[in-house]
């Protein structure tokens, strides 16, 4: 008996040490780093490889604001979205050639996981946060970002197919699949042609930034057509950029260059429910401040940071940051009243745990040196400090 008592406890032993050694193993063989605490609220990870999904989104609930510019080698871009407990990651991707993949680097995030979360979160989660990238920049030069954009104002095709027939990919999962892909952000554009993508945030689309050093791209899905265009502002908030009355784009409704109450001279033209537009101006106006530095661009971007929403020194207000539902480019001013309050009231209280109806900051500011494959990154408002990674490093 106490032979065998002996060997079931050898055996035992056996099979613990080997249980072990399996389990090493399988962390050992992660395809990316533990993730790294850089400030509460940001992460750094690496991945030598990822699992692509492009149905990314369709199970994501939330939608978020945002800003972009290019100017110079500079782009910049403002991700806006809830005042929640969820933390963002800076993600370096590496290059995978038997995949036709290029490195890169930018920010994503898994809006479920909680900041007290990240150490247990499943291994299956963080192989797929690369494809919600939000913004990022590939080894050449290829930048890109997404923001939302009223799709309720357009034909609702704008969000069902762009291309029918070719492969699917959801409007998200873009911003990954371009930068993993694309040589040029004109290569971008055809990369995007000959795929057929669908999908948004409730009643809202997306429509993406694209640049390289030679040249900068809006594209958006119109009327279910893929529509890019390297003449505009190098401006992106959240209306279409594209539309305009005088093209094949335009067949339902009537728009101008007027939002609650004030005229925009020399912009795009106003969807009843274009948001942003505001933001749109103070970076048209003080566009110049973007092209010498990542400092310069930082401070631009700093300029249409999302919680000057909510203060009644912001002048002017930002009046379509309201316009939902009845709220639209038309209304007065006074038909904001209630609405601003509600925000106003809300951030007050700056608390994270409210829930949906949170109100909205930046939650980064990322800008891309195009030139250099270098990012500058300010997190959560605070613009005292910056946070600086290099692609290639």
């Amino acid at each position: 008996m106490s032979i065998f008592k002996k060997e079931f406890r050898l055996f035992v032993s056996a099979l613990m040490a080997f249980c072990f050694t399996v389990c090493v193993s399988a962390a050992q063989a992660a395809p990316f780093t533990a993730p790294e605490k850089l400030a509460d609220y940001l992460y750094y990870m690496e991945y030598t490889d990822y699992v692509p999904d492009l149905t990314t989104g369709e199970k994501v609930k939330t939608g978020f604001a945002c800003s972009a510019v290019r100017n110079g080698n500079f782009y910049g871009r403002n991700l806006d979205l809830d005042y929640s407990d969820v933390p963002e990651f800076v993600i370096k991707v590496a290059a995978k050639e038997s995949e036709g993949r290029y490195a890169s680097i930018g920010l994503a995030a898994i809006l479920t996981l909680k900041s007290k979360g990240v150490g247990n979160v499943s291994e299956a989660e963080l192989l797929a946060m690369p494809n919600l990238t939000f913004d990022g920049i590939n080894e050449n030069g290829v930048a890109m970002n997404c923001n939302v954009a009223p799709a309720t104002d357009l034909d609702f095709a704008t969000k069902i197919s762009t291309n029918y027939g070719k492969p699917r990919i959801h409007a998200v999962a873009v911003v990954r699949y371009v930068l993993d892909h694309a040589k040029s952000a004109a290569h971008g554009v055809e990369l995007m042609k000959n795929m057929d993508i669908y999908g948004g945030y409730g009643s809202w689309g997306l429509h993406w930034m694209l640049s390289d050093e030679k040249e900068t791209y809006i594209i958006e899905c119109i009327d279910g057509k893929l529509v890019a265009r390297n003449d505009t502002d190098n401006i992106m908030t959240n209306f279409y950029v594209n539309y305009a009355a005088n093209t094949p784009y335009a067949k339902h409704m009537k728009a101008g260059q007027t939002a609650v109450g004030k005229t925009y001279k020399g912009f795009p033209v106003l969807t009843p429910h274009a948001c942003g537009v505001e933001r749109y101006a103070i970076l048209k106006e003080h566009y110049a401040e973007g092209a010498k530095s990542a400092e310069g661009m930082a401070s631009l971007m700093e300029r249409v940071k999302y919680t000057q929403t909510y203060e009644a020194s912001t002048e002017p207000f930002w009046y379509t940051e309201y316009t939902v539902g009845d709220l639209t480019a038309a209304s007065a001013p006074a038909d904001f009243k209630a609405k601003i309050q509600a925000g106003m009231d809300t951030y007050k209280l700056h608390d994270r745990n409210i829930q949906p109806d949170n109100f909205w900051l930046t939650w980064h500011t990322a800008v891309y040196d195009l030139a250099n494959r270098t990012l500058r990154l300010n997190i959560q408002e605070d613009y005292a400090k910056h946070y600086d990674f290099k692609l290639g490093e």
